[in-house]
């Protein structure tokens, strides 16, 4: 019968002041030592070199228990096989010698998210991957090195990092990344353990030990009417550079995007049909996440068509022409959000929605805030039932969705309920 035990050598200690775990395998009373991907360090063990971090010995355990798993699974073989032959077919079979680069799996993963479409969520994975690689100062690390120690290291050092330039902290940032990473742990643990067969590739489950921080209560994005009404209000200012105005530029983004119902950045950027005086698109938030992939279609009302006519791309390749204007999405939305920049002299010179926040006292304004700006005036200021609204704004209705598959889509309630909005901004009576 096979025995197994984890031990620590003294005279196997490394120059950094680690051990090596290994196995100590006993087989017809001779013995061999298996290498584990644990190290252990002098916080980890007592003085006579026994594990005392209960994390690792659980871990110990898992492994161990692997092992025997491998032993039953061969039966009577076991008795006719020596020892060597019983410390091959164990590392053949994997258990305990399994690594991961886990950053390398996550860049993986966030190349599948891109290539199926899912555009968004490749993005916060990827972003979560960019800021652990800066925390590890390398682009590789041991899904053995992800402990609860390592996770709880990780946040306090999010936390003690300054807010990068021009930008202000908002404290989200180490709630975010560890939960992304959490869930990139957890897509490993299900793609390389086998259970029910004992095989546990990933033993540790770092996660269920740390406590993420909160996330910071969102600020209150939705303006009131009379904000709303300034900016639609505000004037053109001249540059005396050449090249695009952002201030107007963002005035005029802003209220396209109210007028067109919350229309977000990337369709706006992205969309192709423009016919009968509607735009149709596909949501690319919930393209890839909804059978009717996201599809809504808004009538263009008559306050709208000179900012569409302004920003039209006259080849037809797309409704507007602000792929040619700007080469990415990303930037298109930087160049409406602006920032707060500091000059030279230290002063401080707010650009894109930055600055029309500004000029209507509104601190820290972005773009989503039409959106939340349309929604909150349709429901609070003009009694629109919610159905209609959370149906403008491209939302599922849980308990609508069976009703839904049986009805044509009718635009007409949106359509109305926009109107209704567009009269009460612009002050014009009811007929």
């Amino acid at each position: 019968m096979a025995t197994f035990k984890a031990v620590i050598y003294r005279h196997h200690k490394r120059s950094d002041g680690t051990y090596n775990v290994k196995i100590r395998l006993t087989h017809k009373r001779v013995r061999r030592h298996i290498s584990t991907n644990i190290y252990v360090g002098k916080e980890d063990i007592t003085k006579g070199l026994k594990i005392k971090n209960q994390t690792i010995i659980d871990s110990l355990d898992t492994v161990i228990k692997q092992y025997r798993g491998d032993c039953n699974m061969l039966g009577g073989r076991l008795d006719s096989m020596n020892i060597g032959q019983l410390v091959e077919y164990l590392k053949r079979e994997k258990s305990a010698v399994f690594d991961l680069d886990f950053i390398k799996y996550g860049r993986n993963y966030v190349e599948k998210l891109i290539k199926n479409g899912k555009i968004s969520n490749a993005k916060t994975y990827e972003i979560a991957l960019n800021n652990l690689e800066k925390y590890v100062d390398k682009n590789t690390l041991s899904i053995h090195e992800v402990t609860s120690k390592f996770i709880n290291d990780w946040i306090q050092w999010i936390k003690e990092q300054p807010a990068r330039q021009n930008r202000k902290k908002g404290g989200r940032a180490e709630s975010l990344y560890p939960s992304n990473i959490r869930a990139l742990h957890n897509l490993a643990k299900k793609e390389f353990n086998e259970e029910e067969l004992g095989i546990i590739r990933i033993p540790l489950s770092p996660f269920s030990k740390v406590s993420l921080p909160n996330l910071p209560e969102r600020r209150e994005r939705a303006l009131d009417i009379i904000q709303i009404r300034k900016i639609f209000s505000l004037e053109d200012i001249a540059i005396l550079n050449v090249g695009n105005n952002r201030f107007n530029f963002a005035r005029d983004m802003f209220m396209l995007s109210f007028m067109l119902i919350g229309m977000n950045e990337a369709d706006l950027y992205n969309c192709t049909e423009f016919e009968n005086g509607r735009i149709t698109y596909k949501r690319t938030k919930v393209m890839n996440r909804r059978k009717d992939k996201g599809r809504i279609s808004i009538k263009i009302e008559p306050e709208t068509m000179p900012l569409i006519e302004k920003y039209r791309d006259l080849t037809g390749e797309r409704v507007f022409k602000f792929y040619k204007m700007y080469s990415s999405i990303e930037t298109f939305t930087a160049a409406i959000n602006g920032v707060y920049r500091k000059g030279a002299k230290g002063i401080i010179y707010p650009t894109g929605l930055k600055k029309i926040g500004d000029a209507i006292g509104v601190n820290d304004l972005e773009f989503y805030a039409a959106r939340h700006s349309w929604a909150s005036v349709a429901q609070n200021d003009l009694d629109i039932d919610k159905y209609t609204v959370h149906t403008a704004l491209n939302h599922v209705i849980e308990e609508m969705k069976v009703t839904d598959i049986y009805t044509k889509k009718d635009w007409s309630p949106i359509d109305r309920a926009n109107r209704k909005v567009l009269n009460y901004v612009f002050n014009i009576p009811e007929i």
